[in-house]
This record gives structure tokens, sequence and C-alpha cells, in this order.
């Protein structure tokens, strides 16, 4: 935190502006929505690693060029043609819906190294869910685990004390004793003989007792192990790692799962999607100036030369196919867009730690009591999110400081099982 902290500092007196923590916070936003797909801070990938980036041009050029690459290059700008030169001829795609000031928040987070908008917290709640599973936790667990030793440990010294009571008591009425295991003896002996000489009455006692036993494990399995893939991990077509791309090269999500904020399903991206990048990222390096042979797999897919650099002509194209690894019921209606767009739910909510992963695997049970406990802890972003500004006027006229999503109507039926 205190590193971080003394990054942006240096940023801020660098930069010679008035800076405050939320611009950078404002600067890794924009960052990660807008350029992570083809730049890191610090590594090489489609474009240029941006660390310093400032010390190359003045900060009027960088937002020229930045909210309108094409006229730069067309001015005959010498930079500007080196670059396009250098990188394949690929021109940089303009952002001019970024204003100045957001440019300005983009390079101030590029100047801390990508650290110091790590120590912002601007109090606000969020959509995000927590990544436990509520209720059903290894913490709730153990709690019951330790309540029900107490209560055998309870049970043990109660039946201590009856024991001892029982001796003193026929010590002191020995008569009364003699009639009592009298009774108990002729008692068992009556069951015993049921059991034995009615073997229909035994079977059924029996039976009893196996369905009780076999209909808990039956409940338990339904309940844990029926429709829930938590922990599937199947092995894909291609050995993507989100942990390179998501992790250390940091691609926004929405790159490649481009209908996460749109719709229904976040999509899985095309072949031409991860061409955008490796038309020219081949990972030569790491396999003796050879392509990597899961890229390789990509140009085989869509019929790409790598030698050429061009498509082969008249190729029939094949579609990669992916294995699903997330699967909801029929009749559970679940809208990405929803979630991310409205929400404001980071994608590690309900897939965990992508970022981390080299394989995929489902992290979450998404059962439906999961979903429940997300929806009755997550609150609502109402103060940032025009979707919610009369609930936000509501809440501000009640004196409210938040509302969760169960209380804006997310416990309803019909909102998932429609």
């Amino acid at each position: 935190m205190k590193l971080n902290k003394l990054l942006f500092l240096l940023a801020a007196f660098f930069l010679g502006a008035k800076l405050t923590m939320a611009d950078v916070a404002e600067g890794e936003k924009l960052f990660n929505a807008n350029c992570t797909s083809c730049h890191a801070i610090n590594d090489k990938v489609v474009g240029p690693a941006l660390k310093d980036v400032d010390k190359r041009q003045s900060e009027a050029w960088l937002i020229k060029w930045i909210q309108n690459s094409p006229a730069v290059l067309k001015s005959g700008d010498a930079y500007a043609t080196k670059l396009y030169k250098e990188y394949n001829q690929s021109a940089m795609t303009a952002f001019p819906q970024l204003k100045d000031e957001q440019v300005k928040s983009i390079l101030a987070y590029i100047k801390t190294g990508g650290a110091a908008a790590a120590t912002v917290d601007n109090g606000t709640a969020t959509g995000s869910a927590k990544t436990e599973d509520g209720f059903y936790s290894k913490a709730m667990l153990i709690g019951l685990l330790i309540f029900a030793v107490i209560l055998l440990i309870i049970i043990f010294i109660l039946m201590k004390i009856r024991k001892v009571i029982g001796k003193i008591y026929d010590e002191k009425y020995p008569e009364e004793a003699d009639v009592i295991i009298h009774w108990k003896q002729n008692k068992k002996s009556t069951r015993y003989k049921l059991f034995v000489k009615h073997p229909v009455v035994g079977t059924l006692a029996v039976g009893a007792l196996l369905t009780v036993v076999l209909g808990l494990y039956g409940y338990d399995y339904g309940q844990k192990k029926v429709g829930v893939q938590k922990g599937y991990a199947p092995v894909q077509p291609i050995n993507y790692s989100h942990e390179l791309h998501a992790g250390k090269y940091k691609i926004n999500c929405q790159y490649c799962h481009s209908g996460a904020e749109k719709g229904k399903q976040a999509t899985i991206p095309s072949a031409s999607t991860c061409m955008n990048c490796h038309a020219y990222v081949k990972a030569k390096a790491k396999y003796n100036g050879k392509v990597s042979p899961e890229i390789q797999k990509i140009y085989n897919a869509v019929g790409y030369d790598s030698k050429n650099g061009t498509y082969i002509a008249g190729f029939k194209q094949q579609p990669i196919k992916w294995v699903r690894i997330h699967n909801l019921p029929d009749h559970a209606y679940f809208n990405h867009a929803q979630h991310v767009k409205i929400g404001k739910v980071e994608c590690q909510a309900c897939h965990g730690p992508i970022e981390t992963m080299k394989v995929v695997s489902q992290q979450r049970s998404l059962q439906m009591g999961w979903c429940i406990n997300c929806h009755r802890e997550a609150k609502v972003d109402v103060a940032n999110n025009d979707y919610y500004e009369k609930l936000h006027k509501d809440l501000k006229a009640s004196k409210k400081d938040f509302i969760t999503v169960a209380q804006n109507g997310g416990l309803e039926c019909a909102k998932c099982h429609y």
C-alpha cells in the first residue's frame, strides 16, 4: 500500500499536474477498457510497451495520437510513420470519444506502472458478489461440526450423571431395582422373539432403516452432485492460457467475450478475433524461430500462411471446437448484460480468479442457493449508475445508504424462471 502511494506521488510530481488518486483510478478503468487488447505497460504485445511513453513524446502529441492516429499519420509525422512501419503497418485504433482529461488520466495510470490505483477506494457499494458460498461455506461446516462435538460431549456427561444417580437409587431401594432388572430382561427377550419368530416385522424394520439411510444419501447426492459441475476443467482444442492473456497482458475480458455487456451470452471469440493479435504475435522466440504450436492451430483453422503473412485463397475455414464449461439448467434464465453492464458485477464473482488460470475450471456451484445468497448480500451501486437514477433519489429521500439486489426484486421467482 505504501509503495503504491509513493508511485502515485512520484507520478503526480513528474506530470506537473494536480492529480488525485481518483484520476489514476479512472485512468486504470479506461486503460483496461480500451488499451489492453493491444498494449501492456511493461511488455510488447501487438503494439509497443507503454512504460515511459511520456518520455518518448509530449503529452499534447500523445493526446492527438490516441484520439486520431490516422490524422497524425496522414500529416507525415516522422515518429508516427516510424511506429507504423515498425509494427507491420498496423494502424492504431483511434479513440475520438476520449476527452483530453480522460487521456491524461490514462497517461497518469501508465506513469504509476499500473500500481497506484490499487489503493483507491471510493467507498461506494458495488455489485460484485462475494466469492464465498454464503451459508454453504467451509467456515459454516467447521462451525456446525464444533457444535455437534459440543452436543455429543453434553450427551456423554448427562449419560454419566444418569448412570451415577441410577446406582445411588438402586442402593437406596434394592427391592425396586430387582423388579426393574427383571422387567428389562423380559422386554429384551420379547423383542428378540418378535424379530426371530416374525420375519415380516424384522424385514420391515430393516427395510425402514435402509430407506432412511439411502434416502438421506440420495438427498445429499441430489443436492451436491446432480447437475453440479464445480471443478469441471475439460481439455480444450487449444491450450489457451487466461493467466497469460488476462493476467500478464491484462487484456480486457470483453475484448474476447464481447457479448458480456450487450446480451444474454458472453459469447466465445471467433478465430478472427484471435487473429487480430496473432497475425503478428507468433511467440517464435520460445520455439527456436518456429510459430508456437498452439498459435499454429489457429492458423490451421482459418487458413493463414504465417511465412507469407497472407490468408490461403479458397481455404475452407474450420471452427475451433471449444468445450463449454459453465452450464445452467434450461429452466434458469441468466443475462450477462444485466449483471455486467447494469449490476457492475466483476467476472471473478462467478468465474473465480480467471486471470490466474492456465486451464479454466468451474469455480462456483452455480446452484440456486448460491445465486440467492449473492442477491441477498450484493449491494446495488445506485450512486454511480444512471440506470438506477430514480432509485437513487428514492434512497436519498428515505435516508438509506444502500439497497441489496434482493430488496430490489432480485428474489422474485419470475426473474430467473419466467
